[in-house]
């Protein structure tokens, strides 16, 4: 206490400086204090510190983030062997780094992200790889690619513990959270190596931790801060789905707040139509149209600068791979441009009715069967396919209905829209024919064949109408690989198309042709990959001879990067790669929840050391039952609701709802939608959901803790139940360690000691007799 006397030195009255307490911290009762009466000038402002920045840190979260990147980056380069899909992604970044074209479904950003480091270390990607286990060579700087996926897969600890705080929740539930994502054995492995999942869920988190940021900052609408996590959530949202396509579920759950969140301000009177529409604008334009538009210059970089053929060419149409130096640009190079009555061609599916597999028209000796298993008949007549590899058989001589002549002329004459031809193939010399008979496999369809004359009441059917489906202006001219063409039956007023049905093995298994009464559909549509002129009246010679005339394109031929980016994005995402692989580590979605099948990534050639994707069990199984809590608590809230019985407060149910819908909601956007896919599946497809689980347990455990707090005994029961889940985390995690880093050589006795589950299936070297 201190004395303070009045201005005319009569009596002194007593003020507390600083609120004093009775022993136990409370405060005395009835006592004035400066915090609750002062002077005017009793609290002076702070002074004013020019050129300082105030920090403020959260210790755990350092810690944590430590912690994770020594479990990540801890014996990196072991093995020094191909992991996995390492297998595919390490063979990408080598074509990448050669700039050379290759084909996968998923979008390039994880690819690119690892060609720069390998560029970076001085990798120049001359390195093949054929088969999982395969040693790395000494080139190949293998820490330093796998150090990205590592980093980024890290980081993500941390960025789950700010996602918890930033819910509401506790520090203590926060740092659980962040705990169980740090001790789950499958995130860390799928960290470590040269693959898509670990950065996909960095910037999964990333994405959702900047939204919630942004919602948070609703009282400093349009300050620095809120445009900031504004941008960076609309930026994490486009590297998201550009790692993989999967990714974009996380733009349906944060797009769906944002503008959940947009429409409950429409509601609020106070705001003006100029404040909505500024919110409004500033919503499009971040997460979405800057999304859009970083999206498509990812692409551009990818196309610009993978110029080269590879390996995968054939996924892509004649014009897309004619672009490219080298593969088909090469074959096509110094071909005729227009195809003239006498021409030798090959037509190509344009439109790939089965996506990933390109096939041509093609024919061979053999015939259909007078009858098929349903007792239809066929006309016997030689089967016409379409065959998904390059072949002799597969070459056509365009030829004038009213000329015997299969030769060019000395001026050749061009073949234009509409004209009227017949194709005759080149190894039997018969002509591409229809007729009134039911295809084999497709009967709606009508059979195409090449005619054979068996002197019977039937007669050949072989005019076909070229109409060019893409020319430009007055050029009607049919040119190689430029133009898409629809062949019409004259007849019958058909057109020819692949179905997409596969034969039996009397059509050797090829692709189905048939004849078809719907003409406008894009299995009709054809073009001419390869072309030359027929100069011999030989048959032996025809395919020999070579025309070189001045109208030869002497360069690839050109193709916008409008034309490449629809095309691929068309081809990605259609691609059925995986739908009928089969492989003995493949599970179904039912199997993931409790974790009832893992996958073997890599086993040592010389001992039983091994590295499985297997996850923590206490954190899987627990955090499973945690979403079916979330579910139960939520239908009885609802139904207490309803009678008017309120168990929580109005702001505890709106932070519940909302909890759920972007935990609960999360999770089953990125588990829900695999029940659908008719593909091959593995364990890895079901991590990004991990998160979302583990959140939702660490969300339940806040909640059923605050509920009680007023009740020590289950306040209590809620702690001690968390610390106990904690441990035994801590425990699964540490038994499991050899599955995870590989670096301990097993005994069959260690490994049946681990096999917690009968499903899982591990790996032993045989005996040495």
């Amino acid at each position: 206490m201190e004395q303070m006397s009045s201005e005319d030195g009569g009596a002194t009255e007593t003020v507390s400086l600083g609120r004093r307490d009775q022993g136990d911290g409370a405060p005395i009762p009835g006592e004035v204090t400066v915090d609750e009466c002062s002077a005017p000038d009793s609290n002076p402002r702070p002074p004013h510190k020019p050129f300082t920045v105030q920090l403020e840190c959260d210790i755990m979260q350092i810690i944590l983030t430590a912690v994770s990147l020594a479990t990540r980056t801890w014996q990196l380069g072991l093995p020094r062997a191909v992991v996995f899909d390492e297998l595919h992604f390490a063979k990408f970044v080598s074509l990448f780094l050669r700039n050379v074209f290759f084909f996968d479904i998923h979008p390039p950003l994880g690819k690119m992200l690892l060609a720069a480091a390998g560029s970076y270390s001085g990798f120049e990607g001359n390195v093949s790889f054929d088969r999982i286990g395969s040693e790395y060579p000494a080139n190949v700087p293998v820490v330093q690619l796998r150090l990205i996926p590592a980093v980024l897969g890290s980081l993500i600890v941390p960025l789950v513990y700010q996602i918890a705080v930033e819910l509401g929740l506790s520090r203590w539930a926060a740092l659980l959270a962040g705990a169980f994502v740090l001790l789950d054995n499958a995130l860390l492995v799928q960290s470590r190596f040269m693959l898509m999942e670990g950065m996909l869920i960095f910037f999964s988190c990333l994405a959702v931790l900047s939204y919630l940021k942004f919602r948070n900052l609703a009282h400093r609408e349009f300050s620095v801060q809120w445009w900031w996590w504004l941008c960076v959530c609309g930026l994490a949202l486009t590297c998201t789905f550009s790692i993989k396509y999967v990714g974009f579920f996380t733009s349906v759950l944060v797009l769906f707040h944002i503008f959940k969140d947009y429409w409950n301000m429409l509601a609020e009177t106070s705001r003006t139509e100029i404040s909505l529409t500024k919110h409004l604008i500033a919503r499009v334009l971040l997460v979405m149209a800057v999304p859009v538009a970083a999206y498509i210059a990812m692409f551009y970089y990818h196309l610009s600068s993978l110029t080269k053929a590879g390996p995968h060419d054939n996924i892509m149409t004649s014009a897309f791979q004619a672009s490219l130096e080298g593969g088909l640009a090469t074959l096509t190079k110094g071909q005729p441009l227009y195809v003239a009555y006498g021409s030798q061609i090959t037509l190509r599916h344009t439109h790939d009715t089965v996506p990933g597999r390109p096939c041509w028209l093609h024919s061979h000796q053999t015939v259909y069967p007078i009858k098929y298993p349903d007792q239809r008949g066929s006309s016997h007549q030689q089967q016409v396919t379409c065959y998904i590899f390059k072949d002799v058989n597969n070459w056509w001589i365009v030829k004038h209905p009213d000329r015997d002549s299969l030769v060019v002329d000395e001026k050749p004459q061009s073949v234009k829209h509409g004209d009227i031809v017949q194709l005759v193939h080149g190894m039997s010399s018969r002509a591409l024919n229809s007729h009134d008979v039911a295809a084999p496999v497709t009967p709606q369809n009508q059979e195409v064949s090449c005619y054979i004359d068996y002197n019977v009441s039937m007669p050949a059917q072989n005019l076909w109408r070229v109409d060019i489906t893409n020319k430009e202006g007055s050029d009607d001219n049919w040119q190689t690989i430029k133009s898409q063409v629809r062949l019409i039956h004259v007849n019958t007023t058909t057109a020819l198309k692949t179905t997409g049905k596969q034969l039996p093995d009397w059509g050797h298994h090829q692709m189905e042709v048939a004849a078809d009464r719907v003409i406008n559909q894009d299995a009709t549509i054809w073009n001419v990959e390869e072309h030359r002129y027929t100069k011999s009246l030989e048959k032996e010679k025809q395919s020999l001879d070579l025309r070189q005339s001045e109208m030869i394109p002497l360069e690839p031929t050109h193709l916008s990067f409008w034309s490449k980016f629809l095309e691929l994005q068309m081809k990605m995402i259609f691609s059925n790669q995986d739908a009928e692989l089969e492989h003995k580590y493949s599970s179904d979605p039912t199997e993931w929840p409790f974790m009832s099948k893992n996958i073997a990534y890599w086993m040592s050639p010389f001992s039983n050391a091994q590295i499985h994707l297997l996850g923590n069990p206490v954190v899987w199984w627990c955090a499973s039952l945690s979403v079916a809590t979330y579910t139960a608590l939520l239908v009885f809230y609802i139904l207490r609701r309803q009678r008017n019985i309120y168990d929580i407060t109005d702001a505890e149910w709106d932070r519940f709802v909302f909890q759920g819908e972007l935990l609960v909601g999360g999770y089953l956007l990125y588990y829900v939608p695999f029940f659908l896919l008719d593909r091959t599946l593995f364990l890895h497809h079901y991590l990004p959901a991990i998160v979302f689980k583990i959140l939702v347990l660490a969300a339940i455990i806040d909640h059923l803790h605050n509920i009680f707090h007023r009740n020590r005994i289950i306040s209590s029961v809620v702690t001690y139940t968390a610390v106990a889940l904690f441990t035994c985390a801590v425990y699964s995690f540490y038994l499991l360690t050899p599955f995870t880093y590989g670096n301990q050589p097993l005994s069959e006795e260690e490994i049946q000691h681990l096999t917690w589950q009968e499903s899982w299936d591990f790996l032993v070297h045989a005996r040495k007799a």
